[in-house]
Protein backbone atom coordinates (compact mmCIF):
# COMPACT_ATOMS: atom_id res chain seq x y z
CA UNK A 1 0.00 0.00 0.00
CA UNK A 2 0.95 3.46 -1.03
CA UNK A 3 2.10 5.95 2.15
CA UNK A 4 -0.57 8.42 0.93
CA UNK A 5 -3.41 5.43 2.02
CA UNK A 6 -1.80 4.77 5.48
CA UNK A 7 -1.58 8.39 5.88
CA UNK A 8 -5.28 8.15 5.32
CA UNK A 9 -5.59 5.24 7.36
CA UNK A 10 -4.04 6.96 10.24
CA UNK A 11 -5.92 10.06 10.27
CA UNK A 12 -9.40 8.24 9.90
CA UNK A 13 -8.65 5.87 13.00
CA UNK A 14 -7.47 9.05 14.63
CA UNK A 15 -10.52 11.06 14.24
CA UNK A 16 -12.16 7.87 15.41
CA UNK A 17 -10.47 7.53 18.19
CA UNK A 18 -11.36 11.44 19.23
CA UNK A 19 -14.70 11.64 18.25
CA UNK A 20 -15.82 8.48 20.01
CA UNK A 21 -14.10 10.14 22.92
CA UNK A 22 -15.75 13.10 22.63
CA UNK A 23 -18.56 10.84 23.34
CA UNK A 24 -17.62 9.56 25.60
CA UNK A 25 -17.47 5.78 24.32
CA UNK A 26 -14.37 5.27 24.68
CA UNK A 27 -12.03 7.18 27.40
CA UNK A 28 -8.95 8.90 25.10
CA UNK A 29 -7.07 11.31 26.65
CA UNK A 30 -4.72 13.28 24.52
CA UNK A 31 -1.97 13.81 27.31
CA UNK A 32 -2.15 10.43 28.56
CA UNK A 33 -2.71 8.19 25.42
CA UNK A 34 -0.61 10.13 22.77
CA UNK A 35 2.22 7.37 22.56
CA UNK A 36 -0.09 4.98 20.99
CA UNK A 37 -0.61 7.20 17.98
CA UNK A 38 3.38 7.02 17.93
CA UNK A 39 3.24 3.28 18.15
CA UNK A 40 0.22 3.20 15.68
CA UNK A 41 1.94 5.10 13.20
CA UNK A 42 5.28 3.09 13.81
CA UNK A 43 3.51 0.42 12.98
CA UNK A 44 1.60 0.97 9.75
CA UNK A 45 4.73 2.36 8.45
CA UNK A 46 6.75 -0.81 9.43
CA UNK A 47 3.98 -2.67 7.41
CA UNK A 48 4.04 -0.14 4.33
CA UNK A 49 8.27 -1.14 4.49
CA UNK A 50 7.38 -4.68 4.51
CA UNK A 51 4.82 -5.06 1.88
CA UNK A 52 7.06 -2.31 -0.34
CA UNK A 53 10.00 -5.01 -0.66
CA UNK A 54 7.26 -8.05 -1.05
CA UNK A 55 6.34 -6.46 -3.97
CA UNK A 56 9.71 -5.16 -5.39
CA UNK A 57 11.12 -8.98 -4.38
CA UNK A 58 7.82 -10.30 -6.53
CA UNK A 59 8.01 -7.89 -9.39
CA UNK A 60 11.83 -8.69 -9.63
CA UNK A 61 10.92 -12.32 -9.89
CA UNK A 62 8.10 -12.12 -12.47
CA UNK A 63 10.44 -10.13 -14.84
CA UNK A 64 13.17 -12.98 -14.65
CA UNK A 65 10.68 -15.61 -15.76
CA UNK A 66 9.02 -13.88 -18.36
CA UNK A 67 12.61 -12.93 -19.26
CA UNK A 68 13.38 -16.30 -19.65
CA UNK A 69 9.93 -17.28 -21.16
CA UNK A 70 11.31 -14.74 -23.98
CA UNK A 71 14.51 -16.31 -24.61
CA UNK A 72 12.82 -19.69 -25.11
CA UNK A 73 14.71 -21.03 -21.79
CA UNK A 74 11.32 -22.24 -20.53
CA UNK A 75 8.30 -23.11 -22.12
CA UNK A 76 4.65 -21.83 -21.25
CA UNK A 77 3.71 -24.19 -18.94
CA UNK A 78 6.34 -23.64 -16.78
CA UNK A 79 6.31 -20.01 -17.34
CA UNK A 80 2.48 -20.67 -15.63
CA UNK A 81 3.31 -22.56 -13.21
CA UNK A 82 6.45 -20.55 -11.67
CA UNK A 83 4.02 -17.36 -11.81
CA UNK A 84 1.47 -19.07 -9.83
CA UNK A 85 3.91 -19.76 -7.27
CA UNK A 86 4.66 -16.34 -6.21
Amino acid sequence: MSFRLWSAIILIVLGILFWLGKFDIISFYWSRDWPVVLIVIGLFSLVNYYARRLKKKNRTQRSVILRKLDNGEIDAEEAIRRLKDL
